[in-house]
């Protein structure tokens, strides 16, 4: 039975002291040119802000982003969005107990059956050189300890420790599915950009205590990280074809579709346009899902503006299908 609360789970009017990760400060002043703090909370369950009026300056040097802290708090709400009401806060010490895996969000799935999933794919790919390719990546313990842990995004899609397994999954499985529609695809190919297109995302983010970008990450990015990986462990395989290279490297560049995403070039080949629409769905549908989880509740049909996405989003009652 479960006995320990989360951050996104109390009440309005709810006073609760527990173990949280700063994962925000910022100083500000008031009207009258006192300093305040706007500092932000987090668990595995999510985030929330929250201000705290006095001893700003002190409190500023004293706690850390990304520390975990002790807090004693009330929920209150402010322009009709909950926040904390701080009334102590302090850095936690070597003392104090807490789990530091009730900070992160992860996987509900079993990661190992995941894992297991997605290398029954591995094995089906029957071109010699990709599946050295492949081999090299998941037939290494190291990788695959940081393949089956990191997050696949920060806060949009599957941002959770196991998210990157959880995401490489999905898109791999409809990946699979339109090489089977498609006759032209090179179903091989396909699978392979499938299974690589985000492993440079090991290395995009830091998530000791909350998912960020981490100095290489913000940098580079995934896709420069991913396709610098891939052209490396391809150097390793003798007499790796040079055109099967410059295709599978060109799905790795080209797998978030535009410039302005982040893709040094725009899908030029029928794998490409897949993947890159594979890739996107499954994100756009993780982000939806997440979003109609937190905040259908009964009464309320649509989400707050989404304003990555420019919209609204219909929720449904609890416990039907939108």
């Amino acid at each position: 039975m479960k006995n320990k609360r989360y951050l996104k789970e109390y009440q309005v009017g709810e006073r609760f002291t527990g173990f949280f990760v700063l994962r925000k400060k910022e100083m500000k002043s008031r009207k009258d040119g006192d300093p305040y703090l706007v500092l932000e909370f987090g668990d595995r369950s999510g985030r929330l802000s929250g201000n705290v009026w006095d001893d700003a300056k002190t409190l500023y040097h004293d706690l850390k982003v990304g520390g975990v802290v002790r807090l004693r708090g009330m929920i209150t709400t402010f322009r009709d969005e909950p926040q904390v009401s701080v009334e102590r806060v302090r850095s936690a010490t070597d003392k104090d107990v807490y789990d530091v895996k009730d900070l992160l969000p992860a996987l509900d799935d079993d990661v190992g059956e995941l894992l297991g999933q997605l290398q029954d794919v591995v094995k089906t790919v029957s071109n010699p050189p990709l599946q050295k390719l492949l081999d090299l990546f998941f037939s290494n313990q190291d990788f695959l300890d940081k393949f089956k842990t990191a997050p696949g995004g920060k806060l949009w899609h599957h941002a959770c420790l196991g998210g990157l397994l959880k995401h490489t999954l999905s898109v791999l499985r409809i990946c699979e599915a339109a090489a089977r529609e498609y006759p032209l695809v090179d179903r091989d190919l396909l699978v392979t950009g499938a299974l690589l297109h985000d492993v440079g995302k090991i290395y995009e983010f830091e998530y000791r205590t909350f998912i960020d970008y981490s100095d290489q990450g913000r940098l580079h990015g995934h896709i420069v990280i991913g396709e610098r990986m891939v052209a490396d462990k391809i150097g390793q395989i003798n007499d790796f074809p040079d055109e099967l290279r410059d295709r599978l490297l060109h799905l790795m560049l080209s797998h978030q579709g535009r410039q302005e995403y982040g893709s040094p070039v725009v899908p030029k080949m029928l794998e490409a346009i897949i993947l890159y629409f594979a890739d996107d769905m499954d994100a756009k549908a993780d982000g939806f899902s997440r979003i109609i989880k937190q905040q259908r509740e009964s009464g309320k049909r649509w989400s707050d503006w989404v304003h990555l996405l420019d919209r609204f989003i219909f929720l449904g009652e609890e416990g039907e299908k939108t």
